[in-house]
């Protein structure tokens, strides 16, 4: 039986009078524990396919069945064969069955088998043998759900990889562990209550002893207070982008006060678990929604794609849980711990979580902490807040098409430290080569003498850095020790976190301005030089005729996925594993370079 469906059964007298009774399955509106709803975009915990619903010939072969059931028997020539499902119905409906199967498996935290659901769903809809579908409705349906399950696989990461700052919140405020008196809690809810300010607010605010307890800290701890009024004034220079963003992607604006709790609107804060930029992304969420961090740069500090990111981030969250508390929450702390925790815990909303005991105290903080900032921004002389605003951020773009230094472009208007500080997701002073071309951003009335500086500046020449070629079992930690460097700079240039896990075959930079090739960590001299003399005899070769094709390349782009790319090259997933020699949980981001096998 298919899950969550129900038993209707219809009665029907015709057919000669046998008195033939037929079972229909129909799928009711679920309503998970923690009232998940189906996202548009990726349908990740209700993953309920339209297939279900009954249209087209799969319609008409109900019809005929009732047809044939409640009609006149004698006005009909004899029995009537309806039409069989389509084999895309049979084949969306058995991979739904399985990829249930998975999901469940995967909320109840046995991975591997939920890995083995997911593949078993994939393999229906695209078997390993055959040509892949072309039905435009099994192939929307399959990519949803591949990526529906990287989604759930996603659960599976380590615990320092979830969400964005990891159950931390900014340096400053991490560390709320001072009860406040009662006498602060007593003033705290008195500056509530006379806040006569006509105020609405486009989040749930809900005053209780939680929220005022952090309020009273905000008030009248001044080491806190401090923190509180120099992110407020930092916030003015982010502000109006930020409204703008949450604008353009529907979520609340009053969530911008997320990034007061997690960065003090400082767009290079950095989390002791590798958090970084205003809004604390982890590297792996980071990546998830689309910011690049490499050698060159992060884009989690750069404030206006790492809003974006966030937008996009917070929306999910908010699909999944249908509750913004749970999705702050998540947010912190990510989707993963929540989700267990709530199954542990039977909690239906955050403060049910939070009272269980079953989040960290930071997590527990967290919302309050955000409804209390978002009341002090609102109103922040009523609650004690002497705020200078700093001005909006303003720039306009030069897109650059090759590598240049920033101080070949600074001159007497525009000064080195102020192109900086508009493009905080520099790693160095040289700009990114990119396909499309780098957007710098410059200071206003300034593009003119940019464009002019470009066209005579230098190209600039990055320093050949070593590269190391991560084998099976190794750790940054070894690698690190290995050549000399520490772990956070090995992690930082990388993109990724210190306690991360590292997928074989992943090629990393060392930190250091070396000129050494590629290498693996036990190679011998000798192998190498012997594999590379190989290599190069290769390529000088011409291919005989009639040879079998050889594999080709592919350079990832914004929105792939194993499984698109596996369709657009007339291949599988499992194909293109096995030739890169790469792990199933790997992920791909824009950039890389990936081997195609050969078409068979």
């Amino acid at each position: 039986m298919i899950p969550d469906t129900r038993q209707v059964t219809v009665f029907g007298g015709g057919l000669s009078g046998l008195g033939l009774f037929f079972v229909v399955l129909v799928r009711p509106h679920p309503e998970k524990g923690f009232a998940i709803r189906k996202l548009p975009a990726v349908p990740f915990f209700q993953m309920l396919p339209k297939t279900l619903v009954l249209r087209g010939r799969d319609f008409a072969f109900l019809m005929c069945l009732l047809s044939g059931l409640f009609g006149c028997s004698a006005n009909s020539a004899g029995p009537v064969s309806p039409p069989r499902p389509s084999p895309e119905y049979v084949a969306m409906t058995k991979a739904s069955e399985l990829f249930a199967r998975g999901r469940e498996a995967a909320l109840a935290g046995d991975f591997d088998c939920a890995r083995d659901f997911f593949r078993q769903a994939i393999a229906v809809l695209r078997p390993e043998t055959g040509e892949a579908p072309t039905d435009p409705e099994l192939l929307a349906y399959s990519f949803q759900l591949y990526e529906s399950a990287l989604r759930y696989e996603a659960l599976a990461g380590p615990a320092e990889e979830a969400g964005t700052s990891d159950g931390q919140m900014a340096t400053e405020l991490n560390e709320i562990a001072e009860p406040a008196t009662a006498e602060g809690m007593v003033h705290a809810k008195e500056a509530v209550d006379s806040d006569t300010v006509d105020l609405s607010y486009d989040i749930p605010i809900i005053i209780n002893e939680p929220v005022l307890r952090i309020l009273a800290a905000f008030q009248n701890d001044e080491r806190i207070h401090g923190v509180i009024s120099r992110g407020l004034a930092r916030s003015g220079r982010y502000m109006p982008m930020i409204h703008r963003i949450f604008g353009e992607e529907g979520i609340p604006r009053d969530l911008a006060q997320l990034a007061l709790i997690e960065s003090s609107f400082l767009p290079h804060a950095r989390s002791p678990m590798s958090a970084h930029g205003i809004w604390q992304f982890m590297p792996r969420t980071g990546r998830q929604f689309g910011l690049t961090a490499n050698a060159i740069v992060d884009e989690r500090s750069d404030p206006e794609k790492a809003t974006r990111a966030a937008a996009r981030y917070l929306s999910y969250l908010h699909e999944l849980f249908d509750d913004w508390y749970l999705a702050m929450a998540a947010y912190n702390a990510g989707e993963g711990k929540i989700l267990r925790a709530m199954q542990r815990t039977g909690a239906r909303d955050f403060w049910e979580l939070a009272a269980s005991g079953a989040i960290r105290p930071q997590t527990q903080n967290y919302v309050p902490a955000v409804i209390a900032a978002t009341l002090i921004a609102r109103n922040p002389v009523h609650y004690g807040f002497e705020v200078e605003y700093e001005a909006p951020m303003e720039y306009e773009t030069v897109t650059l098409d090759r590598p240049v230094h920033l101080k070949h472009l600074a001159g007497e208007d525009v000064q080195l430290e102020e192109l900086r500080h508009l493009n905080p997701e520099l790693k160095s002073s040289i700009t990114p080569r990119q396909p499309e071309g780098y957007e710098l951003k410059v200071p206003l009335g300034t593009r003119e003498d940019i464009r002019l500086a470009f066209a005579g500046a230098p190209t600039a020449v990055f320093p050949i850095a070593r590269r190391h070629v991560v084998r099976r079992g190794e750790t940054l930690a070894r690698i690190a020790r290995r050549y000399g460097v520490s772990v956070a700079s090995l992690a930082s240039v990388n993109g990724l976190s210190r306690r991360g896990r590292i997928a074989k075959g992943r090629v990393l930079v060392v930190p250091g301005r070396h000129r050494v090739e590629a290498r693996y960590a036990s190679a011998r001299k000798s192998r190498t030089a012997k594999a590379q003399k190989t290599l190069v005899a290769s390529r000088s070769k011409t291919r005989p005729p009639g040879r079998r094709a050889q594999p080709k390349h592919y350079q990832v782009r914004s929105g792939d996925t194993l499984y698109r790319i596996a369709l657009k090259h007339g291949t599988t997933v499992a194909r293109i594993l096995a030739v890169n020699s790469i792990p199933s949980w790997a992920k791909i981001r824009p950039g890389d370079r990936i081997r195609i096998p050969a078409a068979r």
